[in-house]
């Protein structure tokens, strides 16, 4: 693609312009992938885009009624279980952390280790584990299985990389005009935060055996969310363009 190719690109209304500088990175399941220039570019001969993004969209709305009521239904299952949330230790660095900025930080890295120590703690391919027979038996279990694993390893580490961003800018933001960018960022970091919170919630359907260690990781990134929030109050507020802009229409 020529220079000239590339300006009559960028000019079309339909693509929304800035909207890559605020994503997760997931093009296979966004649902702007149609209008994204970036990703227009990469796909030149792609011609299945608008497809694409209603299928993605279909995901994320399924999704995103799951997490409604992920919260009230974590606090029910526990009290069945006996168990109080608020009284989970996870993570002795926050009570010895005196810097936000570090505290952030410590817990999102160690977050990528709980993920990693909780896909090795099993083996679901044994062929005398519940997991493993439910994953045979059916083809829908397979897909929920795949897709909440699928969503838990991308942000898996992106969480961490996106509030690294988020900190880092926050020193050289001083506009009080426009949104700033480390708001941008956490917010991204912030549904990858929401989303695994929903996807471990989903996982307790395949190791309701295991609810305690599951618990404990969802109450980690519910604590890492409450701190985010209040390091960067306004960072929920921030408007990704496209993507929380009321009138989507091309």
């Amino acid at each position: 693609m020529n220079k000239e190719e590339l300006i009559k690109k960028a000019q079309n209304p339909k693509y929304i312009s800035g909207i890559f500088n605020y994503c997760d990175r997931w093009c296979e399941r966004c649902q702007f992938t149609s209008r994204c220039l970036n990703y227009t570019i990469g796909k030149e001969n792609y011609s299945d885009l608008e497809k694409h993004d209603i299928s993605s969209a279909e995901f994320w709305e399924g999704f995103a009624n799951l997490m409604k009521d992920t919260i009230d239904m974590l606090k029910d299952k526990a009290e069945e279980m006996g168990i109080d949330l608020d009284s989970i230790e996870t993570d002795n660095s926050e009570k010895r952390a005196e810097n936000v900025f570090h505290l952030t930080s410590e817990m999102a890295y160690k977050y990528i280790k709980l993920v990693d120590d909780w896909f090795d703690s099993f083996k679901y391919v044994y062929e005398d584990s519940d997991v493993y027979q439910k994953l045979t038996h059916s083809k829908e279990a397979v897909v929920k299985f795949d897709d909440i694993t699928q969503i838990i390893r991308w942000y898996q580490m992106q969480i961490y990389v996106k509030l690294q961003r988020a900190l880092d800018g926050e020193e050289t933001d001083f506009s009080e005009d426009f949104p700033n960018d480390s708001d941008g960022s956490a917010k991204v970091a912030l549904i990858g935060i929401d989303r695994s919170i929903s996807a471990w919630t989903k996982m307790l359907e395949f190791f309701p055996d295991r609810i305690k260690e599951l618990l404990k990781i969802i109450t980690y990134l519910k604590h890492l969310c409450n701190i985010v929030e209040k390091k960067l109050p306004k960072a929920r507020e921030f408007i990704r363009p496209g993507f929380d802009e009321i009138d989507n229409a091309i």
